[in-house]
């Protein structure tokens, strides 16, 4: 079980898997390689209920909005620019409270009507429904 978030520039991709109660794992891709094990403790719907905020929109919005893990380890971001290119702003951190803690700060665009096909393999992720 797994999804995506591709980019529509460039070979940049966030990938989701792994979803197992309490976690999963998410993968970047593109211009730099990293993954995480993200806590959704006390907030396992939190990311799906972000996409589902942003496929609902009917229009570009103008502020940024932000979801970000219960312990820090993966935050995304989405602004949208007047012409419905959608800029997805992540990052990634590991061995947090390590002295060989990392980083990795990204970004990738999307089209505005991609959201709701973005929400639509998040829930079938989160909520576990096979796809067809």
């Amino acid at each position: 079980m797994e999804f995506s978030i591709d980019s529509s520039v460039s070979a940049n991709s966030l990938r989701f898997t792994h979803p197992e109660h309490d976690y999963f794992i998410v993968h970047s891709s593109g211009v730099a390689y990293a993954s995480v094990r993200v806590c959704t403790y006390t907030d396992e719907k939190g990311l799906l209920n972000f996409l589902n905020e942003l496929a609902a929109f009917n229009k570009p919005w103008k502020s940024a909005r932000k979801w970000e893990s219960i312990e820090s380890q993966f935050s995304l971001s989405a602004i949208c620019s007047s012409v419905g290119e959608v800029c997805f702003s992540f990052q990634l951190k590991g061995m947090l409270g390590h002295p060989e803690e990392w980083q990795l700060r990204s970004s990738i665009l999307v089209d505005f009507g991609q959201l709701p096909h973005l929400a639509t393999q998040a829930d079938r992720f989160f909520n576990h429904v096979p796809t067809q």
